[in-house]
């Protein structure tokens, strides 16, 4: 007689139940750890418009009797802290937008495969609201 080599149809069925849990498990953790990595994308973009706002502000404050500063008030334009952050590099799928509010700049990132949310929004405050 010969010895019979394989596998037996039960440690294939136990081998497939095995990989079925393990699929079951690890694909909703990788869908989160994409939606966590596309958050913390936006909020670096975030933190980078917010520098190029404090930025332009600083430059239209130090240029003095410019047009970036309002004569009457002595405050900066808020113009100009908005076409600053429009400015800021963004690449890959992450859409930028800023728009002034008052003398705030409202800065929001998007993307078009997640839904980041509330993570993707933040206000530049202008000091000279203090």
């Amino acid at each position: 007689m010969r010895n019979q080599q394989g596998f037996t149809l039960i440690e294939i069925i136990a081998v497939l139940v095995i990989l079925g849990i393990l699929a079951a498990v690890a694909v909703p953790k990788y869908n989160d750890m994409q939606l966590t990595a596309a958050k913390k994308g936006a909020a670096g973009i975030i933190a980078g418009a917010m520098s190029q706002c404090s930025l332009a502000y600083a430059k239209a404050l130090l240029d003095g009797g410019s047009s970036n500063v309002d004569a009457a008030t002595g405050k900066v334009v808020p113009g100009v802290i908005e076409t600053a952050c429009k400015a800021t590099g963004v690449t890959g799928d992450y859409v930028l937008a800023c728009a002034a509010s008052g003398s705030d700049i409202v800065i929001t990132v998007t993307h078009p495969d997640f839904t980041i949310g509330t993570d993707g929004v933040a206000t530049w405050k202008s000091p000279d609201n203090n």
